[in-house]
């Protein structure tokens, strides 16, 4: 039978993959806010806030697929 990778290993695929995705889209947000917004402080802070509350989805799905339980073999 051919050897899956270890469930550390994907963990740890699965989170630098967040990382890096993480910091792409901060860089892309905080560009294109400022793009948009500069010099209204207050419409800057809603964009914040909002591309703050945005993140949250992608992010809950991949922490949930870093923590499934689902190992080949098992059911």
């Amino acid at each position: 039978m051919p050897e899956t990778s270890s469930p550390k290993f994907s963990k740890l695929l699965w989170l630098l993959l967040m990382i890096a995705a993480m910091t792409i889209y901060i860089l892309v947000i905080s560009r294109l806010i400022d793009a948009f917004f500069a010099g209204h402080i207050i419409l800057e802070l809603i964009g914040y806030l909002i591309a703050g509350i945005i993140w949250i989805f992608p992010a809950k799905s991949i922490m949930f697929k870093i923590n499934s339980t689902n190992i080949p073999g098992n059911k």
